[in-house]
């Protein structure tokens, strides 16, 4: 009898997190403990406040049922000096940055002109005590970020490509990353269709592992819940979570969900909310789909794995078009 290996299932909890995500500490509109008290109420479990430039820990929000990821959004720009209001083709990089330890506020490359939150007295006091750090717009300047995040215990996620203006002739020398976010709702919402899952394959075809992200990017209400991140660990700690975020033991979604993943021999099986189509997604161009009858539903699929797959992926959508993306799995992994 074959063995089953499960990569997503029931049997461990799922817990629901929001991992881009703006407060009143810079551009957002709501509190931290309204973000709080707005996520927890709408059945998340973590919530990660990335407000620009800056990584602020919020210990003080925590409960049995609900935490906060140390994190920050880093902007690398053209022209440092310009905004992206008002220069509209101005080519930029936003990482966001995930403390491993929720205890690790540091402040990544820090720099006064690209710090529009802080106060005048703090950005003078940051810059004396930081140094500043020039942002070099370019993979060789960004790579440095990232190195640095990486070196100091973060975790780096690679935000809306899309609406940054960057193709593969940018971000295709980026090294290092952690995740890509292919789908931000507040650039959906505002009419940029920001979901980017090519970006994801064009990593892993240059034998870049990434993990699949998401996040709302919500500044204000209107942009609270539209996209989500589901981990598949037996506690909800922050070590915990951490750690399914960092072995990729999750899926991301902005509409779906995923009940169960599993692999018995060269087989993968998926179970899921009520959907129009699932798709299975290979290193190369082999393509499997199954779609629902015009008047209903399919709930589960199974597909062949092969050899020659390289890597497989499966997509769930529902009849909004809303996905959800499970991770890449490397084909040799299973023994195939």
């Amino acid at each position: 009898m074959e063995n089953t290996i499960v990569l997503l299932g029931k049997k461990l909890p799922y817990f629901k997190g929001n991992m881009h995500c703006h407060s009143t500490l810079s551009d957002g509109q709501m509190t931290p403990e309204e973000l709080k008290e707005w996520f927890k109420g709408h059945g998340y479990h973590f919530l990660a406040i990335t407000d620009h430039e800056r990584a602020y820990k919020h210990p003080e929000l925590d409960d049995e049922d609900f935490i906060t990821i140390t994190s920050s959004e880093l902007a690398i720009k053209e022209f440092p000096e310009q905004s992206t209001l008002v220069n509209h083709d101005m080519k930029v990089c936003h990482l966001n940055v995930y403390a491993k330890e929720q205890d690790n506020d540091a402040t990544i490359f820090y720099n006064s002109v690209l710090d529009h939150y802080s106060s005048d007295e703090d950005r003078v006091r940051l810059s004396r005590e930081l140094g500043e750090h020039d942002r070099v717009y370019g993979a060789d300047g960004i790579n440095a970020i990232i190195r640095e995040a990486n070196e100091r215990g973060f975790f780096v996620a690679y935000n809306h490509p899309r609406w940054s203006l960057e193709n593969y002739g940018d971000y295709g020398d980026y090294e290092g990353l952690w995740g890509v976010e292919v789908y931000n709702h507040a650039c959906a919402r505002g009419g940029l269709y920001e979901y980017d899952i090519n970006v994801v394959d064009d990593f892993l075809r240059d034998g870049k592992h990434v993990w699949v992200s998401c996040g709302d990017d919500n500044h204000s209400l209107a942009t609270c819940g539209g996209a989500f991140v589901m981990v598949n660990v037996p506690t909800l700690s922050y070590k915990s979570i951490v750690d399914g975020l960092l072995e990729g033991k999750f899926y991301s979604s902005f509409g779906p969900t995923i009940d169960e993943l599993t692999v018995t021999g060269n087989r993968v099986r998926i179970v899921c909310s009520d959907a129009k189509q699932i798709c299975y997604s290979a290193h190369g161009r082999r393509v499997k789909s199954i779609h629902a009858p015009e008047n209903g539903y399919v709930n589960e699929a199974e597909f062949e794995i092969l050899p020659t797959d390289g890597y497989f992926r499966l997509d769930v959508v529902d009849e909004r078009g809303g996905r959800a993306n499970t991770q890449a799995y490397y084909v040799k992994d299973f023994g195939l």
